[in-house]
């Protein structure tokens, strides 16, 4: 999905709709590289890049 934010920091959906800055929340991202779960923010700058370089595959049920 593409998304703008503003200068104030309200965020910008692709149909137009416009989420002001007070009704927004940060997420915390947790994944788990090396076999427990951990937020990705305490990562090292490796891990982190790792993390922004992977690729995502969607597995289809079989019928």
């Amino acid at each position: 999905m593409a998304e703008k934010v503003l200068n104030e920091g309200d965020l910008i959906l692709e149909d137009g709709t416009v989420i002001p800055k007070e009704m927004r929340t940060r997420c915390e991202i947790w994944s788990r590289p090396v076999g427990y779960l951990r937020p990705v923010q305490h990562w090292n700058n490796g891990k982190r890049e790792e993390f922004r370089e992977r690729k995502r595959f969607k597995v289809e049920d079989s019928k």
